[in-house]
């Protein structure tokens, strides 16, 4: 799975970059000093947060220093769409560094692949020299020079840019040098900056169940949709569902706040059920503030899990709650794999999109949250003055 690309123009993620497979999106991270092609290597999880898999990343480099601008990552699509792909990484990468400052001065390529079984990674890195070339001149084409351009394999590094034996050895180097501390990563470290795994390891975290977990589930789906159905087909049906959502999902983050970690099957299905009303999906979004927001983030990560079969889709709403928690939290490595999902999934699902384009604008979610944190308080005084009944005129009106 991939994360979405910033544009609602731009493909979806479900084949080749110019098909849809892409990832767009910028990283933001403390600069680390990369003085060598070995540097740049070594730095690109740390400047990422993550091992990318199969991925081609476009760092973008602004001012005489070079200092990190915007970056842009997408899957390596089959051969026949490279050259839209490249098109797709220059024409993004340009985009988003002029929404943040400016046009990039330089950029730095990368094309990550490990080896198939049997291959080299010295015959990756040669497999996927003609990509690398079409990026380089894409980017030359736009005015932007190419600093260096690097095929990350098995734990080494090759330079398309550089054939000078003495720097960048034809057979490659390693990233790493076992038992060493390079600077890059003593700064790194430094700065606080954790590698979360491979791109990989994190898409896997959030796929569904396995199969043989997956029928108790189905059957608790195949019950509930027939009354959550019957009840939308009724007279103020609609609200009374996203009524008992809302308390269900109460009643779950309870659970995870005592340390719970398992929901009966009926209430997930009836919960993912109700979070595709989009008024009930935005109520369970007021689920921002600690120490409640870690528990509702283990909920939604739950509940995507557990969106299997045909139900599967249904996972882009927990998927974008998610993403919303983690982009709370400060954790946009999670957001941008929940929100990439989820719009995976579903294409058109306009709370993901607008939530991951606002983290790739660099954008802050201060503004959102007092929206949610307004309207939560607003509900909270209507509920208690229905409780409490209408006034008699003579004791006029409640200021609380």
């Amino acid at each position: 799975m991939n994360e979405h690309s910033p544009s609602p123009s731009s493909p979806s993620s479900s084949s080749g970059a110019s098909a849809a497979s892409g990832t767009f999106s910028a990283f933001e991270r403390p600069v680390v000093r990369m003085k060598t092609p070995a540097d740049m290597a070594e730095a690109l999880p740390y400047l990422l947060g993550f091992y990318p898999s199969d991925s081609v990343v476009a760092l973008g480099l602004q001012g005489p220093r070079r200092r990190q601008g915007g970056s842009v990552r997408i899957d390596i699509p089959a051969p026949a769409a490279w050259a839209a792909a490249s098109d797709e990484v220059v024409g993004f990468l340009l985009a988003l560094s002029e929404q943040r400052d400016r046009s990039p001065d330089a950029v730095i390529l990368y094309l990550c692949r490990d080896p198939e079984p049997g291959e080299s990674p010295r015959a990756v890195a040669e497999r996927l020299r003609p990509l690398a070339t079409l990026l380089a001149e894409r980017f030359v084409a736009a005015g932007v020079p190419v600093h260096e351009s690097l095929c990350l394999s098995d734990g080494r590094w090759y330079s398309y840019s550089c054939s000078d034996p003495e720097c960048c050895p034809a057979d490659g180097a390693l990233v790493r040098v076992p038992g060493s501390t390079s600077p890059v990563a003593a700064a790194a470290a430094f700065a606080g900056i954790h590698v979360r795994g491979s791109l990989r390891d994190l898409h896997r975290e959030l796929e569904p169940l396995p199969a043989e977990s997956a029928l108790p589930l189905l059957h608790a789906f195949e019950r509930e949709m027939p009354s959550v159905a019957a009840e939308l087909g009724r007279t103020g049906g609609r609200e009374r569902l996203r009524e008992a959502t809302a308390a269900l999902v109460d009643a779950a983050v309870a659970r995870f706040r005592r340390d719970e970690d398992e929901l009966d099957d009926h209430d997930a299905a009836r919960i993912v059920l109700g979070l595709q009303d989009r008024l009930a999906r935005d109520r369970a979004a007021e689920w921002l503030d600690p120490p409640d927001v870690a528990h509702a983030s283990r909920l939604w990560r739950y509940l995507a899990r557990r969106c299997v079969g045909p139900f599967a889709e249904h996972a882009a709403a927990p998927l974008s709650l998610l993403g919303w928690t983690a982009w709370v939290t400060g954790d946009t490595v999670t957001a941008r794999v929940a929100l990439g999902r989820a719009l995976a999934l579903d294409p058109g699902y306009t709370f993901a999109g607008l939530l991951y384009e606002a983290i790739n604008c660099g954008a802050v979610p201060d503004s959102l949250c007092a929206t949610l944190r307004a309207e939560r308080a607003a509900r909270q005084r209507g509920a208690r003055r229905r409780r409490r009944g209408p006034f008699p005129r003579c004791l006029g009106r409640s200021t609380d």
